[in-house]
C-alpha cells in the first residue's frame, strides 16, 4: 500500500534509520530546541522557564548611556585635574591629603595650594538640538544633521544599509 509515494517497506526502513539516529544520537550531547525571544534556537542547556526579564524601555536605554558618559566625562576631568599638579613639580606631602583638600574647598587655602595653576572652567557643551524619541528610519528624518546625530547616538537605527557611516543616502545625505 503506498501513502504520499512512500511504500509501507519504505516507511519501516525509515522508522528503522530514525531508531538507529536517535540511539547513536543518545550517546552526543543532548540538544534543545528554544524559542528565544521569537527566534528558534538550539542549545546545550534545557530551555529557560518562566517569564522573560523585561527589555528595557528607550528611556532606560538613554538613561544609562547618559550615566556612562557622565563616568566617563567624570574620570576624564579627575585625570586633568590630576595631570597639571603633577607637571607643575608639587610633591605629594600633608597639603595633599584629604583632610587639606577639604580644607582648601572650605575657603583655608595652604601654601602649596595658592601656588598651584588654576584652570579656568570648563564651559558645559551646548545641549544637542535632537534626542532619542524611538525613530529608527530615514523616512521620519527631516535633515542630514538628524540622520547624523541618531546613527551616532540612537540605539537601533536602520540609516544606514551599506555600514559605511553615512546614514540615509538617498533621502537626505547623498554623496556630493
Amino acid at each position: 500500500m503506498s501513502r504520499g509515494g512512500l511504500t509501507h517497506a519504505g516507511l519501516a526502513m525509515a522508522a528503522a534509520c530514525l531508531q538507529a539516529w536517535c540511539t547513536l544520537a543518545g550517546a552526543a550531547t543532548p540538544v534543545f530546541k528554544c524559542l528565544v525571544q521569537g527566534t528558534v534556537t538550539y542549545q546545550a542547556e534545557p530551555c529557560r522557564t518562566g517569564p522573560a526579564a523585561p527589555r528595557p524601555t528607550l528611556e532606560q536605554l538613554n538613561a544609562a548611556r547618559k550615566r556612562q558618559a557622565e563616568a566617563a566625562d567624570a574620570q576624564r576631568s579627575d585625570a586633568a585635574a590630576a595631570a597639571p599638579s603633577s607637571a607643575a613639580g608639587v610633591t605629594p606631602g600633608p597639603s595633599s591629603s584629604p583632610s587639606a583638600r577639604a580644607a582648601g574647598r572650605a575657603g583655608a587655602a595652604t601654601p602649596a595650594q595658592a601656588a598651584a595653576p588654576v584652570a579656568a572652567p570648563v564651559a558645559a557643551p551646548p545641549a544637542p538640538a535632537y534626542r532619542c524619541d524611538g525613530r529608527r528610519f530615514c523616512s521620519q528624518m527631516t535633515s542630514c544633521d538628524e540622520a547624523r546625530y541618531f546613527l551616532a547616538n540612537c540605539p537601533g537605527v536602520s540609516m544606514d544599509g551599506d555600514r559605511n557611516g553615512i546614514p540615509c543616502e538617498r533621502q537626505w545625505c547623498g554623496r556630493r
